[in-house]
């Protein structure tokens, strides 16, 4: 009976692993435009600086309609500004962790949601005045840090090509990290971005 017992346990066991069903991941390529600027009590009157944004993505679906996608972007972000005439040009690898949400439709287009933190790690930090550049650390104003936490929420419409799917998405990226301790600026920009997942 112990043997029995034995046997069965295992047996459910093993039942109940194989219904388990492992996330599937696909990867892709995302490529865009960054319309970044600076805000905050500091920040003054500054003008957006348009940039590159792009890199490699990888989605976990969880569901059949979720999934959690995580990003490794080169984000091109600062700020320009007058009087004098330069901008603040901050580049960053992100790593956004996106929860998204594709709706159920009846045709090949789904249109999606997605939202979560973003990682900036600073690659970059220079100013260019007057067509004179130089890093952050060499000039008056202060370096900025190499870390940047900030929120992302976006929406888009995917576009089912056979088993592979094009993408096209804006995205908003709020920071809640200062630039600088002495200063009240933090990063903000807007993304237009398409995308090909393998």
């Amino acid at each position: 009976m112990f043997a029995s017992a034995l046997l069965l346990t295992a047996g459910v066991s093993t039942a109940s692993a194989q219904t388990v069903i492992a996330p599937r991941v696909t990867f892709g390529v995302l490529a865009g435009a960054n319309f970044a600027k600076l805000t905050g009590d500091d920040a003054g009157n500054l003008d957006s600086r348009t940039g590159f944004v792009g890199g490699l993505s990888a989605d976990f679906h969880l569901g059949h309609h979720v999934g959690l996608e995580v990003d490794g972007l080169y984000s091109q972000e600062g700020a320009k500004f007058s009087d004098p005439d330069g901008t603040l040009k901050l580049d960053y690898i992100r790593v956004p962790v996106l929860l998204r949400y594709s709706f159920p439709t009846h045709t090949s287009v789904r249109p999606f949601v997605m939202v979560g933190p973003s990682l900036g790690f600073k690659v970059s930090c220079k100013e260019s005045v007057d067509g004179d550049s130089a890093d952050c650390s060499d000039s008056e104003g202060p370096d900025a840090k190499s870390f940047d936490f900030a929120g992302t929420i976006g929406a888009g419409l995917g576009f089912k090509v056979g088993k592979q799917e094009l993408s096209v998405q804006g995205r908003f990226n709020k920071g809640f990290t200062k630039l600088s301790d002495n200063f009240d600026v933090k990063n903000q920009n807007f993304s237009l971005m398409a995308g090909f997942t393998f």
